[in-house]
């Protein structure tokens, strides 16, 4: 288990929904600014890939808490 996962997990167990949330959107900010700021000779591939990744980790987390409700 990778560190964001043991942070949501975290989240999870607390039943912090705001906090998977907020840790969601910050995950869009960054992945927003990765897309915004082209800079020569760098190739955001592995970053947008990760970013996407634990947004989607995150939004699944996020949906179970729907699924309890």
């Amino acid at each position: 288990m990778n560190a964001i996962e043991q942070i949501i997990a975290g989240y999870v167990s607390l039943k912090n929904r705001q906090a998977l949330e907020e840790l969601r959107d910050h995950r869009q900010r960054l992945l927003d600014g990765v897309r915004a700021h082209s800079v020569p000779g760098f190739r955001p591939t592995v970053v947008n890939d990760t970013l996407r990744e634990e947004i989607e980790l995150i939004e699944a987390a996020l949906a179970r808490f729907d699924e309890d409700a």
